[in-house]
Parts: structure tokens; C-alpha cells; sequence
């Protein structure tokens, strides 16, 4: 489509620019120099017979491999926002959890210095495109296991904001502790100033998205589940939260049973304000135009509909009104 699109929900991690990834990989010895590009690449993607989502998660300990040093981080996030800008992307927001990147000797700060170093780089040759940072908290077991690294996620997120940074997310394994548990990391970040989205409601029940709400989310990250939910679905669409959808993505974890019958559908003609988005681009092998494509060949969307999820994504963007209606000028 020739409308200017934008993507809030994209993993840094799993939209990895496969010729760079693959060099990186080599250079590093995270593959053996005699593994094909054929076979790099197979191992860079979910596979056709996932069983879950959390199995799906494993599929990000392969490239997030890669991603430690610095001179790495900075490739990979110029490269991806430069295929962006080649895809006709006018805004992204691209997330990822700094906590992870910290295996061979990086501190958070380190890590997100040298994203920015991507970022700026790329934006400089990429005009048209304007692209933002989120940092992700991660769920990955009770939240005491590593609440010392989300706090210092939201305290880093707090230096950078305004510079690149626009707001910290949690993520992870959903089910693996009540979201509620999180309510003082949100609580600090509220105290700082630092703005948030949650992913809820994606493998986890309908009440996740009630309690992202009422912790604060500007936004859910998924959300889906809203639906099996009455009253959690009319308290989504009555505030007016916005909802990340990742059509693809869902399918894949099996949190969404088709295209055809995706939450979406019920979402976006109930009023809801939905949002289209990628995920992770290189693991779920789609791009924008080929998630819109579902949505108008397999899903039943009209143009005017992408148009207002477009919209929809322009407003709930973590922008100034300025930039939103700059942004909105373009399409």
C-alpha cells in the first residue's frame, strides 16, 4: 500500500536483518563458519510446528547470541531501521529488553547507548522515516528473580527519554507470575515520569488486561484476550486504550486461532482503537505489507480500515501532538 505505515510493536531481536545477523553470527562464533546462510536462516525463524508461545520464546536465544557487544547492537538496529525506511515505514517504535544484552560484560546503559549510536546513524540516511526506542522489563519467572534489572531498565529509560527513548515495557513469559506482582516497578516508573505499555492479554486471561489498565498502560502490547472478557472488552474500548495487535504473531503462538476468527476483527468493529503491527519481523517471517495483506485478503479489512488503525497508531504513538500531527499529515 502506498499509505505511510507505522509500526509500534517490533522486537529488536526478533527483526534482525538476516545478511548482517548472519555475518555477525560468523565474526563472533555463535555459528560455525561452515554453517550455510540456508540454514542460518532456519534457525532464525519460528518453526511451522510451534506448539506455544512459550516456545516461541526460546526461538529469541539464537539471535539475542549475537547481540552482545556493542559494535553488534549498533549494526543491527541501523540495519533494521534501514529496511524499515525501504518498506515505506513513516514511524516505529522498536522495543527491547537491555537485561538481556548484558551476558558478556555489558551494563543496561551500555547497551541502549549503543542502539542510540544505530539510531542516529541510520536516521541520518534514512529521511522520512522517524523512529523511537522502548525499554522492555521482562517477566521470566517470580518478579523477585530480577527486579534489581527492571528497576534499573526504567531508571535508564528515565536518562534517556526525550533522546531516543520514549518508554519501558514488560514482556515476556506471561503466565510465569501474576502481572499484578509488577504494580511497584509501574509505580516507580509512574514517580519518574517514564511513560509504559504491557504486553497482557496475549497467551494470559482477559483480567491481565483490566490489570495492565489499571496499573497505568498507556497501551497494551497484544491484548487480544480482551475478548473473553465482556466487561474487560468495554473497559478497553471505553477508555480508549490502544491495543498492539500482531496478527502473524498470534497465530504462530497459538493464541489466536485464524485469520479468519482473529480478536481483531471483533475488536476493531466493536470500536476498539486497534493497531497493526509486526512483532518480530525476521522470527514470524512478515513484514507490514504483508500483515495488512492478511488483514484485506484473509480477515476481510477494507482499505479505510488500515487507514484508521494507521491513524489509531499515529495517536497512540509515544510522540508529542506536534509529531502525531505531522505524522497524520502523511497519510
Amino acid at each position: 500500500m502506498g499509505l505511510g505505515k507505522v509500526d509500534l510493536h517490533l522486537h529488536l531481536d526478533g527483526s534482525l536483518n538476516l545478511t548482517s545477523a548472519y555475518r555477525l553470527a560468523r565474526e563472533r562464533g555463535v555459528i560455525e563458519k561452515s554453517m550455510s546462510f540456508e540454514d542460518f536462516q532456519a534457525r532464525m525463524v519460528v518453526p511451522e510446528n510451534n506448539p506455544s508461545l512459550e516456545e516461541c520464546l526460546k526461538c529469541f536465544d539464537f539471535p539475542l547470541a549475537i547481540l552482545q557487544d556493542q559494535e553488534a547492537l549498533t549494526e543491527s538496529i541501523a540495519c533494521l531501521i534501514q529496511d524499515l525506511h525501504r518498506q515505506g515505514l513513516i514511524y516505529a517504535e522498536i522495543r527491547f529488553a537491555p537485561q538481556l544484552h548484558c551476558t558478556k560484560g555489558l551494563t543496561q546503559q551500555e547497551v541502549v547507548e549503543a542502539v542510540l549510536r544505530g539510531r542516529k546513524a541510520a536516521l541520518s540516511v534514512c529521511p522520512g522515516i522517524m523512529v523511537n526506542l522502548i525499554l522492555c522489563m521482562m517477566t521470566v519467572g517470580p518478579e523477585v528473580v530480577n527486579h534489581e534489572a527492571n528497576q534499573k531498565t526504567i531508571e535508564v529509560a528515565k536518562k534517556f527519554l526525550g533522546q531516543g527513548v520514549v518508554a519501558v515495557d514488560l514482556a515476556g513469559n506471561e503466565g510465569a507470575c501474576p502481572i499484578l506482582d509488577y504494580r511497584p516497578l509501574f509505580e516507580y516508573a509512574q514517580k519518574l515520569g517514564v511513560p509504559y505499555t504491557i504486553h497482557a492479554g496475549e497467551a494470559g486471561p482477559a483480567s491481565n488486561v483490566r490489570d495492565a489498565i489499571e496499573m497505568g498502560a498507556w497501551r497494551i502490547g497484544h491484548g487480544g484476550h480482551c475478548t473473553q472478557d465482556p466487561e474487560v472488552k468495554q473497559l478497553v474500548i471505553e477508555r480508549k486504550i490502544p491495543l498492539e495487535i500482531c496478527i502473524t504473531s498470534n497465530l504462530q503462538c497459538h493464541v489466536q486461532p485464524s485469520y479468519q476468527e482473529h480478536a481483531i476483527l471483533e475488536l476493531f468493529h466493536s470500536g476498539a482503537k486497534v493497531t497493526i503491527n509486526t512483532d518480530n519481523m525476521t522470527l514470524s517471517r512478515v513484514s507490514l505489507d504483508s500483515e495488512i495483506q492478511h488483514a484485506l485478503e484473509e480477515m476481510g479489512f477494507k482499505e479505510e480500515d488500515i487507514r484508521i488503525m494507521t491513524q489509531n497508531a499515529i495517536q497512540a504513538a509515544f510522540l508529542s501532538e506536534e509529531e502525531k500531527q505531522k505524522l497524520l499529515a502523511q497519510i
